[in-house]
């Protein structure tokens, strides 16, 4: 990922985190989401590989789709 904006957006925003917010930004709530977002995601991370792994099941209906209406 880069932390790189476009040219015409670089007087107005930033990149912090990987989050692009805007220059000068100080309010708490603002953080607070971006942290919660960023552990959500990197739970959402760790859950993908331990199923690619096998150590967890992908849960769902992943199996042989029956869907005649001839039941």
């Amino acid at each position: 990922m880069t932390n790189k904006l476009p040219t015409n957006l670089q007087d107005r925003y930033e990149v912090r985190d990987g989050f692009i917010i805007k220059k000068g930004e100080t309010d708490p709530a603002i953080f607070a989401a971006m942290e919660s977002i960023k552990r959500s995601m990197a739970a959402e991370t760790a859950r993908r590989e331990r199923i690619r792994q096998g150590i967890e099941p992908a849960g769902g209906q992943w199996g042989v789709w029956n869907i005649s209406d001839r039941d």
